[in-house]
């Protein structure tokens, strides 16, 4: 049940929700190669390159024979004990049938200011491996904590290659050590509660617990397909020390919604801790009750420009069979083009399907397939996503009979 109070929060959260603290700057000077390798200790085969991810210039990295892992570029800046702290990097590793390789980012801790004493330790690495077709890729690694001893980092970057060197190149770009933002955002790409197009009703459910052992604020942010407005549905809630709480029916039970579909972002002062949150989506049919299935409630580095959705069908057609739905959730203040491509087994693609996502816009393209004009699903087809920016994309296999629905993982996009 909804308690009245939430009309309330809703609006602390509303203004809340929109003062949030400007982009941190970076401490790595020259990360975009704007003037060259300037502020880098180079100690590889490294030059500029007027290749970059957005605007010219970047580091081209080589290989080196019969090295894994040989240092390449580096640079020391000075940190906080005890701070948060987001790696992120963009880098493109191109195909070469004579070399295979990649490059790593990796963050050493120092106690002090030069770089030069033994590490207090190592953060995970940041990794780009080639991944076909070859493009410009964003990742990033969030809240890499200094160790209390620390006042400097050095950021390493290290390529490993195989087969014959001069063979063997990565460029490295928008090289970024900021701190931490105090607020963070998780999304939950999808969720429903509607009729489905064979009697069904499909339900989402959403579990959020506060692990921390003080009472927090969180905000909750439906966003909708446009032009559909969204803004209302908007609302803080205060949990508990160690409270979980479960939304059975997401949109009445947490948004005062009989219906409607979308996604939702979940705000939270990540600054005393982590948040934990899951979800499923069901099927509540009296004749045919469904299994459900697990929805992924995704962290910010998780948005992407492309993927590859396999694994869609097990072979039977027609009502015994399964139909395929696509969306995408766009996180960005401005409007951005998704595109979706079915592929069969051999190779043949389907006519490409667009939309045009408003900025905080979220869609659903249902019967893939039948828009694609592509036939039914088959074994062995998959489907091809590309956008301009990261967004959020899903595929949902649903079977006919049961309209249980499977939800897709998005993996690293790859030649079909």
């Amino acid at each position: 049940m909804r308690p009245s109070t939430l009309l309330g929060l809703a609006l602390v959260g509303a203004s809340a929700l929109a003062a949030r603290p400007a982009r941190p700057a970076n401490l790595i000077d020259n990360g975009s190669f704007d003037a060259g390798l300037s502020g880098w200790v180079v100690t590889g085969e490294v030059s500029w390159s007027d290749t970059g991810a957005g605007a010219a210039g970047s580091a081209r990295i080589g290989g080196s024979p019969g090295i894994a892992g040989a240092l390449a570029l580096s640079q020391c800046v000075p940190v906080s004990a005890g701070t948060d702290y987001d790696l992120r990097a963009s880098a493109l590793v191109p195909y070469s049938p004579e070399a295979a390789g990649g490059v790593s980012l990796r963050v050493a801790w120092h106690a002090e200011g030069t770089c030069t004493s033994t590490p207090l330790g190592m953060a995970p690495a940041l990794d780009f491996p080639f991944v076909a077709p070859a493009a410009w890729a964003r990742r990033a690694l969030p809240r890499l904590r200094a160790p209390s001893a620390a006042t400097a980092a050095s950021v390493l970057a290290v390529p490993w290659s195989s087969g014959r060197p001069s063979a063997f190149a990565v460029f490295l770009d928008d090289v970024e050590l900021v701190t931490s933002p105090r607020f963070e955002t998780l999304t939950l790409p999808t969720a429903a509660s509607v009729d489905g197009a064979r009697g069904e009703r499909f339900r989402t459910t959403l579990t959020v617990r506060n692990p921390v052992p003080e009472a927090r604020r969180v905000d909750f942010q439906l966003r909708c397909a446009a032009p559909l407005a969204c803004e209302t549905a908007r609302l803080s809630l205060v949990f508990g020390p160690r409270e979980t709480r479960v939304f059975a029916d997401l949109f009445p039970d947490l948004f005062g919604k009989g219906s409607g579909a979308g996604a939702v972002e979940i705000t939270y002062d990540a600054g005393i801790g982590p948040l934990v949150a899951a979800a499923r989506a069901e099927t509540v049919h009296a004749e045919r009750p469904g299994n459900g299935m697990s929805i992924p409630v995704l962290a910010a580095q998780a948005a992407r420009t492309r993927a590859t959705f396999a694994g869609l069908s097990d072979g039977r057609g027609g009502s015994a069979g399964t139909r395929v739905n696509a969306g995408a959730y766009n996180p960005n203040p401005v409007p951005v083009t998704v595109r979706f491509v079915v592929k069969e087994a051999g190779g043949a693609a389907g006519r490409p399907v667009e939309r045009v996502l408003s900025p905080h816009a979220w869609t659903q393209v249902d019967a893939l397939f039948d828009e694609a004009l592509a036939g039914p699903v088959r074994p062995g087809a998959s489907v091809v996503f590309e956008s301009a920016e990261p967004v959020f994309p899903f595929l949902l296999s649903i079977d006919n009979r049961s309209g249980d629905p499977t939800f897709l993982e998005p993996r690293e996009s790859f030649q079909p």
